[in-house]
């Protein structure tokens, strides 16, 4: 075959074989623009919303939040803790979604969520101390909640708690927890000394300075020693009410400027040192011994927290009252258990906020616990005092509670600092109360700023 055949032969090959490739078919018409993406107008040119992928999940109790199982933390280790697994336990059988709470008690439960969050093993939620928000909210512990998990936990928020309480879950403009209750200082009194030294029994509303000191006076003419005020804990909570009922305050609204090296703190602080040395100059130490003497029926007040109402409410002759109110302003030391989200994950948030919806509506129960509960509704409820008699009688203290500024690490940064001298006043170790203020309100200011520097403004 010659070389001018066998190039026509190949040519027509190759002709057959590209119009069998092409199949006969048009080419396809090219797109005149792009479309659209993210919205565009439709042709009588009302607005068109385009979504891409998966139609967006029906975030709901019924929806994805639905046969969840959740684990809650909280620092809740005695009979408050049995109670808090109690109710958990209920919710997780009563609720229609067939959402589960499984409830974990964490004794050292910060330190705990840090190592859990360096881990990436925290929980979906957590019971948080009010004075910690701040500080987990910095270190990316607990997450925001967003407007639509919020609207899981109930309507108008804002509104069913004191305006104190509720301010107290908020850090740097966003919602990070939902209050659960309001722990107060409690009058715990003798009824029986009372009543042995002609005394009337305090109502639900706090007690006159002056009804109180001739009720001290009245109980020490008897034989009675009045009151058992001790040292620690104890002395620094009576020192921080009584700052805030003759006028001063620790610090600044905005946490930033300590002030309680003022001559209202000083006046607080020697109020407390004359109480002392007056009636009860003895006890000190920890382990709250200033309650072991009461208990004993050996003193006829003691201030204290409410964790010690479900003990102290089996011994008949307790009774229980606010804190009286000596200064111009009544006010008393208080905390707050609030709940937080640990977890980012969608249906877990929605399950949490199901579940803290829940618990909130329900926390006439939790009063069992010594809690004040924070919904207003519930706090005022005539059904408060049969469930839980004790706190229906402190309970008109909540909108006055004393609670610190959301600051991180602000509590360390005071206590820390006025703690050692409240306690040196008491002991009488130290004389000059005003100096021995301002030096420790110095250095509390200094770790404030330290703090400051090493958060971020």
């Amino acid at each position: 075959m010659t070389v001018r055949k066998f190039s026509l032969i190949f040519l027509i090959c190759i002709a057959l074989l590209l119009a069998a490739c092409g199949g006969g078919q048009e080419p396809a018409a090219q797109p005149t623009e792009a479309p659209a993406t993210d919205g565009g107008e439709t042709d009588n040119g009302e607005s068109e919303e385009v979504v891409e992928g998966e139609p967006a999940a029906d975030v709901s109790c019924s929806g994805i939040a639905s046969g969840q199982t959740i684990e809650m933390w909280s620092p809740l280790t005695g009979p408050d803790g049995d109670e808090m697994t109690a109710l958990a336990q209920r919710y997780s059988g009563e609720n229609e979604h067939g959402i589960t709470v499984n409830h974990v008690p964490q004794p050292e439960y910060v330190q705990k969520l840090n190592a859990s969050a360096a881990a990436n093993q925290l929980p979906a939620l957590t019971v948080a101390r009010v004075i910690n928000i701040g500080e987990l909210a910095e270190r990316n512990v607990i997450q925001p909640f967003s407007d639509e998990i919020l609207a899981l936990v109930g309507e108008d928020l804002q509104n069913e708690f004191p305006a104190n309480v509720w301010n107290a879950g908020a850090y740097e403009d966003q919602r990070y927890s939902i209050p659960l209750d309001i722990h107060t200082l409690v009058m715990y009194y003798n009824k029986e000394h009372f009543a042995e030294a002609g005394v009337e029994e305090p109502g639900n509303e706090p007690m006159s300075r002056e009804e109180f000191e001739q009720a001290l006076e009245q109980l020490d003419a008897a034989g009675i020693q009045p009151i058992a005020i001790g040292t620690n804990f104890q002395a620094e909570t009576m020192f921080q009410t009584f700052i805030q009922q003759f006028g001063g305050q620790l610090t600044n609204e905005e946490g930033t400027e300590v002030t309680y090296g003022s001559e209202a703190a000083a006046q607080a602080l020697s109020y407390v040192n004359e109480l002392k040395q007056q009636y009860s100059p003895d006890i000190s130490g920890t382990g709250d011994p200033e309650v072991a003497v009461f208990k004993q029926g050996n003193a006829a007040i003691v201030f204290h927290g409410p964790w010690h109402i479900s003990d102290l409410q089996q011994l008949d002759f307790v009774g229980f009252a606010p804190l009286p109110q000596v200064g111009d302003e009544f006010a008393v030391w208080a905390g707050s258990h609030q709940l937080a989200l640990t977890t980012d994950d969608p249906a877990q948030q929605a399950a949490a906020a199901c579940w803290i919806g829940w618990l909130s509506e329900n926390s006439l129960e939790w009063a069992a616990a010594g809690q004040i509960p924070a919904r207003t509704d519930v706090r005022e409820s005539a059904e408060l005092q049969e469930v839980a008699a004790p706190i229906a009688a402190i309970a008109s203290g909540a909108d006055e509670a004393v609670i610190l500024p959301q600051v991180p690490e602000l509590e360390g940064a005071l206590w820390g600092e006025f703690g050692p001298v409240v306690n040196g006043v008491l002991m009488g170790e130290e004389s000059d109360v005003q100096g021995a203020l301002e030096g420790a309100s110095s250095r509390s200011q200094q770790i404030i700023d330290e703090n400051q520097e090493r958060y971020g403004d």
